[in-house]
């Protein structure tokens, strides 16, 4: 057992000296680091502050590692140079770096940080590309990546969905595009921070809002900006919210050369505001003109079936025409024909009537009862004109009348006589 009286104490500010040696031995030089920044702060006079994390391998867990990075504000005129000449960049949270420090413990305080000098921005260039990269292959294997392309796009899009920060210049660009067309544009705005940490809940929030009113389209524009700025169009979490959406998006982000993450599963990428507005004013101008044209094709063709009806009721007209002269033409020389025949067998037929004529005028002179009785014959009947034939017709007592030649003569019935 070690007997704490066989050893002398030491205070903690020699303890601290022995500390701040053996690091100066350690690392007598600046030397590079990589991290993540996290809780990024600018002081008054201009110094910036932030930790400098190694992030767990596994999500939701606490970072590996932290340390403390201080920026002086006489290097930090020099790294933002560097940063803006090399892509626009500025420090900000998340941007993954490579820092050139030095190591430095301060005894009262006991507190280790780093003292940052300069920054290698092609690092952090980089990284964004390979998480970029890595984040377009995963949404890829997915199905993601084309799936709001994939919506058909509603012909004219008249009611759009606006996801911008309201009274922006962008926001002001894209409104007054819209508004010089003429056309009857509906625009739902939702308001949404487009850089800073709340930009991309505020983002998905304002797209998932928009999408439940169901528009033509939904736009999501910002203006021009850093390429840290820009990043956060690169966050997995928007470009899920875009393909996850049945609502096609456009895209007007100010990126000059590359395209983000949104623009790549956006339905439609633009530059600027200015040219999303004016893709849609296009749309709606393309859907306008086929209208147009489609009203003079169906005048043009309504105009050629009526000419094309004239001619053929003209050509039926004629047609008609001949066919009725040449039918009363056809029936007039009948006609003609016919009397001819009439004329000719007329009195034929009329000298053989009259001689038929004659014939029976001849045989009813020979039947009539005058010149039956002429000839010695005579005719009987009863008081009530009644023709007697045959002797049954009588009785005894009856009255007959009997006609002569020259008169009639009356008798009584005596006797019937018997019969034969």
């Amino acid at each position: 057992m070690v007997n704490p009286n066989e050893f002398s104490a030491i205070s903690i500010s020699e303890l601290s000296s022995l500390i701040k040696d053996g690091l100066d031995t350690l690392f007598p030089e600046k030397f590079w680091v990589e991290g993540q920044i996290s809780n990024f702060k600018t002081s008054r006079p201009g110094h910036c502050y932030f930790d400098l994390v190694e992030p767990n391998d596994e999500p939701g867990q606490p970072p590996a590692a932290v340390l403390n990075v201080a920026l002086w504000q006489s290097k930090r005129n020099q790294v933002e140079k560097v940063l803006a000449e090399s892509g626009n960049l500025t420090l900000s949270n998340d941007l993954q770096v490579r820092v050139l420090v030095g190591l430095n413990f301060y005894p009262p305080s006991g507190r280790l940080n780093l003292i940052m000098d300069q920054i290698d921005p092609s690092f952090t260039l980089g990284q964004l590309a390979i998480e970029r990269e890595k984040l377009l292959q995963q949404l890829l294997v997915e199905g993601l990546l084309e799936k709001n392309s994939s919506l058909p796009l509603t012909f004219p899009p008249l009611r759009i969905g606006l996801v911008t920060s309201v009274g922006s210049a962008a926001h002001a660009d894209f409104i007054t595009e819209i508004s010089n067309s003429n056309f009857g544009f509906t625009v739902l705005e939702y308001d949404a921070r487009v850089q800073g940490e709340s930009a991309v809940a505020e983002i998905i929030s304002g797209l998932e809002v928009l999408s439940s009113h169901k528009p033509d389209v939904i736009a999501l524009i910002r203006g021009g900006g850093s390429s840290a700025d820009l990043s956060i169009f690169d966050s997995e979490a928007i470009a899920r919210t875009i393909a996850g959406l049945n609502c096609p998006v456009f895209t007007g982000i100010g990126h000059e050369i590359d395209r983000s993450v949104a623009d790549e599963v956006a339905h439609s990428a633009y530059k600027t505001p200015t040219a999303c507005a004016n893709a849609l004013t296009n749309d709606v101008q393309r859907f306008v003109n086929e209208i147009s044209n489609l009203n003079q094709l169906i005048c043009e063709r309504a105009r050629a079936l009526i000419d094309q009806e004239l001619r053929s009721q003209n050509e039926t007209s004629l047609r008609l025409t001949k066919a009725v002269s040449s039918t009363l033409s056809r029936t007039e020389d009948t006609f003609n024909e016919i009397a001819k025949r009439v004329s000719r067998s007329a009195p034929l037929h009329l000298e053989r009537q009259s001689e038929r004529l004659t014939e029976l005028e001849h045989r009813l002179r020979v039947l009539d009862p005058v010149n039956v009785l002429a000839r010695g014959w005579s005719i009987t009947r009863r008081s009530d004109g009644q023709l007697i034939t045959k002797s049954e017709q009588v009785q005894k007592g009856d009255v007959l009348i009997t006609s002569v030649s020259n008169g009639t003569v009356s008798s009584t019935v005596n006797d019937q006589g018997e019969k034969q």
